[in-house]
């Protein structure tokens, strides 16, 4: 028998296979959850910018927001076979404002709508919620010679900030006194970097020599990304905002390369927060070292949580594939805490303390 052939051949079933699972998940739908009885407006947009390479100057945009008929016809979007999505009446006509606005940028590898089950709670809160994808680190775009790139997301929302205050969408009314920002992950430190925060070059390479097979460094040494030509004019720069007035950061990345000097000097209202207890979040995004530099920063932990439990809730097809295909399966959750608690008790530790923020 030859043994060599009849490997091949199982090897190409397989692939098959999975090619196969993959078509007939796309075909499928996730079973539809029953809608809330009210909902916010929704609407995606493109905002074109200036300081993107032309193939990648119009950014997506999505904005949640306070619907003035809230109780209208809501719609599923972004749900698909592994995904949950969420409810929100698309292109509605706003509340009446003028209305908060928070910023809220998306990790590594993701998108805005993956995070519409926290951009719908605050919408119905009262709030005009802006993410953009970050072309370079999001979903089906995602380079690692790109992550380090750090000054391009703040440029984005600087970007989109400015396109939502000066020609906003749809008759809504930004309020430009009250803008905060808000991230998960990496996107945590694109909002803790519009706050203020400022990152050391040499203190990120020291971090990666250190921790060279941990989650972000060993995604990029993999790849054989070369932290030395990193920009360092740009990476150091101070890419803050100065309308941003409060930040909240999820597991936010980049903690050992945040300089004390920026960050004691982040007066204004901060929310940590760790998806696990504090001592078991992974060095890559636990904000425990730089706690003691942030005056009067507010910490949640999130108990029987871990760092994927931030993004939308899996369906159960979504578990199954992406844990059969993927090196890290970002389904697979706590076996004692469904995502959809962990969610539950982060809406109101976040939603809380931005409504506590902008009624000042």
């Amino acid at each position: 028998m030859n043994y060599f052939k009849v490997l091949i051949t199982i090897i190409a079933v397989l692939a098959l296979g999975v090619v196969a699972l993959f078509m007939a998940a796309g075909q499928l739908d996730t079973e539809e959850r029953a809608a809330p009885a009210q909902n916010p407006g929704y609407l995606v947009a493109e905002v074109e910018v200036a300081h993107r390479e032309a193939e990648e100057a119009r950014l997506q945009a999505f904005l949640w927001y306070p619907a003035a008929d809230p109780g209208a016809e809501p719609s599923l979007h972004a749900q698909n076979a592994l995904f949950y999505g969420f409810h929100a009446i698309e292109n509605a006509t706003p509340a009446e404002g003028p209305l908060p606005v928070v910023l809220l940028s998306h990790g590594s590898g993701g998108n805005g709508p993956q995070l519409g089950w926290i951009a719908r709670d605050l919408a119905m809160r009262g709030f005009i919620v802006l993410s953009v994808n970050h072309p370079g680190t999001t979903s089906g775009d995602s380079d690692p010679h790109r992550t380090p790139h750090i000054w391009e997301r703040t440029q984005d929302f600087r970007a989109a900030l400015d396109w939502l205050l000066e020609t906003p969408p749809a008759g809504l009314a930004p309020d430009p006194a009250r803008v905060a920002s808000a991230g998960f992950s990496l996107g945590g430190h694109t909002a803790l970097a519009l706050g203020g925060t400022r990152v050391s070059k040499q203190a990120f390479i020291d971090y990666c020599d250190a921790f060279s097979d941990k989650i972000d460094c060993g995604w990029m040494n993999a790849a054989g990304v070369d932290f030395n030509a990193i920009d360092a004019a740009r990476y150091e720069a101070d890419l803050s905002d100065p309308r941003i007035i409060a930040t909240v950061a999820v597991d936010p990345a980049l903690p050992r390369a945040m300089t004390s000097e920026s960050l004691s000097a982040m007066s204004k209202p901060k929310l940590l927060v760790t998806l696990g207890a504090l001592d078991e979040v992974p060095t890559a995004m636990n904000p425990g070292p730089i706690l003691a530099s942030l005056p009067s920063a507010k910490l949640h932990e999130t108990r029987a949580a871990w760092h994927f439990s931030f993004l939308a809730e899996c369906s159960p097809l979504g578990r199954i594939i992406i844990g059969a295909v993927e090196d890290e399966n970002i389904c697979d959750d706590p076996i004692l805490r469904s995502r959809g608690d962990v969610h539950e008790e982060l809406r109101p530790v976040i939603g809380d303390f931005l409504s506590e923020v902008f009624a000042k």
